[in-house]
């Protein structure tokens, strides 16, 4: 069990996960706009465009003009996840003493690591909680939601606790020295020797990895579709829309001119 998790399923989800999410992407690039679908009042330049597009990639100021409640829940649960997966990365790189290039000591540095990613595991298990909640206690919540939004939040909620129970419990903890070597020799292709790993950890990287597989195919795609749809709506307003097919705007502001199925009319604006 070990071996597959840790050697052989990493591969497998890593290319299922980047496979999947292009081939999306792909999908979404190439497909026609067939109508203009950009938010009134528009900004009239690039940059009220990339103001409005700034707000509501960073502070979600749609959803918490619609439901201050699940806003609430749903940005804390991705500030934290932003900074979880940050910490991971650079801590891995910098095996927590990332903290020593504003001057710390490399010991006090840790302590500042395993703090900030304490912290955040408990906020993010918390809003997990409570959009899980949401879905239970609130009915029109509930109508709306499918299986897979349980599942969804449930698989994260696991994934966090097995990250949390590392944290917490010394003996389910992994050191940095030790989670940098295995990722080096995944990514250098090598036999995975690893000395004290512990259940804990092996089911946190095969959540993990049931999750990248899971994803490209899930409304979890949002992570990357959220940035091109809020590009099209809160872009500058012009007509025709960029990308509609089969319409030319004539030199008279006057007169727009389509062409469908083969056939050319005008009409008065």
């Amino acid at each position: 069990m070990e071996y597959l998790v840790l050697q052989i399923l990493p591969y497998i989800s890593v290319t299922i996960f980047v496979v999947g999410v292009m081939y999306r992407l792909g999908k979404w690039a190439s497909a026609r706009i067939v109508h203009n679908i950009v938010l009134t009042p528009a900004p009239p330049t690039l940059g009220g465009a990339a103001v409005n597009y700034a707000a509501e990639v960073a502070l979600f100021r749609s959803l918490f003009k619609g439901d201050k409640s699940l806003w609430a829940g749903a940005w804390i649960m991705h500030f934290a996840l932003l900074n979880i997966i940050g910490g991971h990365i650079v801590g891995f790189a910098f095996l927590g003493e990332q903290f020593k290039f504003i001057g710390t000591s490399a010991e006090l540095s840790k302590e500042m690591s395993n703090l900030l990613g304490t912290t955040f595991g408990i906020v993010i298990w918390v809003a997990l909680l409570y959009l899980l909640y949401r879905r239970f206690a609130i009915n029109e919540v509930k109508l709306v939601s499918a299986p897979a939004d349980y599942l969804h939040l449930l698989l994260l909620l696991g994934i966090v606790t097995c990250g949390n129970l590392m944290r917490l419990i010394p003996e389910y903890g992994v050191h940095y020295e030790t989670a940098q070597t295995y990722f080096i020799q995944l990514a250098t292709f090598q036999p995975v020797h690893l000395e004290h790993i512990n259940f804990i950890f092996v089911l946190h990287l095969l959540l993990v990895q049931i999750l990248m597989i899971v994803f490209p195919f899930s409304k979890l795609m949002h992570l990357f579709g959220m940035f091109a749809e809020r590009w099209i709506i809160n872009r500058p307003y012009v007509e025709p829309a960029p990308g509609l097919p089969g319409v030319k705007v004539s030199a008279s502001s006057s007169t727009t001119t389509v062409t469908a199925g083969g056939k050319t009319t005008a009409g008065g604006v």
